[in-house]
Parts: C-alpha cells; structure tokens; sequence
C-alpha cells in the first residue's frame, strides 16, 4: 500500500498499519506493507501499477481505470476543503495571467481545478506541495495553489487567498470536491477486496471513536507539527464521506471525469 503522510490519512489509516485491529478485523495486516509519499509521487507509482492499494488524485485516477479500481472508502472529498490560489497581496482575477503559477504536481486534483477555474494560462511550474508557500514569498510574480496542511499556516506568513478553488468547483457543479481516491488493483481477488474495505473502514471509525492510539504515528507522519493544525486538517479532510462516498461521491467523480474529455468509463468502476 501506498498513502501520503497527511494526517488525513494517517487518520484513515494508522490503525490497520499500527495493527490496532483485532484478529478478526485484521485478516491480512501480517501481509500489509505501506510506503509514505507527496501525492504527486503517488500519481507517478500508481501508473507503474507497483502497488495493490494506492492514494491517488481524482484527476489522475481517470488514467489508472485500466488496471484499478476505486474504493467508496477512505477517500478526501468533501465541500470546504479545496485548494487555495495563494499570493502576497490581493489582486483583480483579470491579473492572474500575468503572473506565474506553482502548483503541486501536474497530475493533481489540485492542477486541475485551477485549469477549470482559469483554463489556457501557460505561465506554469510545479513544486513540491510543502514548498509552494515559500515560492510565493520569495518572488512578487508568482501565485501559488496550495493544498494540506498549508490551508491553515499561509496567513501566519502574510499570504492571502485570491481564490478557493474548491468552493468555485462546488458553486458549479453543485456536488461535493473529489480530491483524493484509493485505487486498488482490479486483479486482486474479490475476497481480498472486500478485507481491504472493510479494514479501512473499521481503521477510521476506530480513529474516529478515539485517535490516542495512533495519535503520535500521525504527528510523525506530518509536515507541520503544530498540534492544532493536525486536528484542524484532519477535521477538514474527513468526513462521513471518507467512510462511503455514496451516490453523491460517484456523481462528483464521474463529473470530473467528463469534464477532463474521458469518454468511455468501465462499468465496474466503483466498489
């Protein structure tokens, strides 16, 4: 398995990894393996279809639907927790063009609600996501879409928001945010599939019930160790969606999908 070291998914997750789940519940924790990387890492991994279960952004699973399928648990969606278009001062929206954007990672979620709010700008670049904030400070032409934990520590810096990504894609669409998704391989047998689900799901309704457990297994895994700012991320990220994304989830995934050209969609996509 492969995840990033948000506490988000830490949240979802360190209970299986930690082997918090008892026998019963933990069927195929012996055989559980997991690696920590940035999301854009993550996306680059699952196209090498290296790992059984992987996060990755919603944007990039449309090109993974090959060899993947998508759980309908542990994912990061909801309706106020999008990205941010960051810069030093307030500027009018018919400036952007004229400056340079950061973002964090061509085959993010993140990249591709900017193109939706402002398609055909060229003045691009991509950065690790935890070093965008710095990429705006040092430079008076450059704008920033910040994402994680950066939603919370970019004021403390003198940052402003120009735009929320997240709430333009809600105003539009209507429907909930996709950002990230688990994908697990279509090969696997069925049986593994439905352990893989359910251990998840039991991992985050235990995380939910009580984190003290796994409480310092998530702050080791986070780039900002700011007690508050963890609890405040994880409040932000998961939901009862992360549980089951239901119809509604479906709906704002499938949305994504069409808008970013993809036809033919296998009907097994979701389990």
């Amino acid at each position: 398995m492969a995840i990033s070291p948000c506490p988000n998914d830490t949240f979802i997750f360190g209970n299986w990894i930690e082997g918090h789940l008892n026998e019963l519940e933990a069927s195929i924790h012996s055989e559980l393996s997991c690696q920590f990387m940035d999301i854009q890492e993550l996306n680059q991994e699952a196209s090498k279809q290296k790992f059984d279960i992987i996060k990755v952004s919603s944007a990039h699973a449309l090109q993974l639907l090959e060899h993947y399928q998508i759980l309908r648990c542990g994912a990061a969606m909801g309706l106020n927790c999008g990205p941010l278009l960051i810069g030093k001062s307030e500027i009018l929206e018919s400036q952007i063009e004229d400056y340079e954007i950061v973002l964090p990672g061509i085959q993010t979620t993140a990249s591709f609600l900017f193109e939706y709010c402002y398609p055909g700008l060229n003045k691009k670049r991509y950065q690790v996501f935890s070093e965008i904030e710095n990429e705006v400070l040092k430079n008076d032409q450059t704008l920033g879409v910040i994402i994680h934990e950066n939603r919370f520590t970019y004021q403390n810096k003198g940052l402003v928001c120009i735009k929320d990504l997240g709430k333009h894609w809600v105003d539009h669409t209507g429907m909930p945010i996709p950002l990230g998704l688990i994908m697990v391989k279509r090969r696997l047998p069925e049986i593994d599939k439905y352990h893989i689900k359910s251990q998840i799901t039991l991992s985050l309704k235990k995380a939910m019930h009580s984190d003290k457990s796994i409480w310092s297994f998530i702050k080791k895994h986070a780039t900002e160790m700011d007690d508050q700012v963890i609890k405040d991320h994880i409040q932000l990220y998961v939901n009862e969606l992360s549980l089951d994304f239901g119809l509604i989830g479906e709906l704002a995934i499938l949305k994504l999908f069409e808008l970013s050209g993809k036809n033919k969609i296998p009907s097994d996509l979701f389990i």
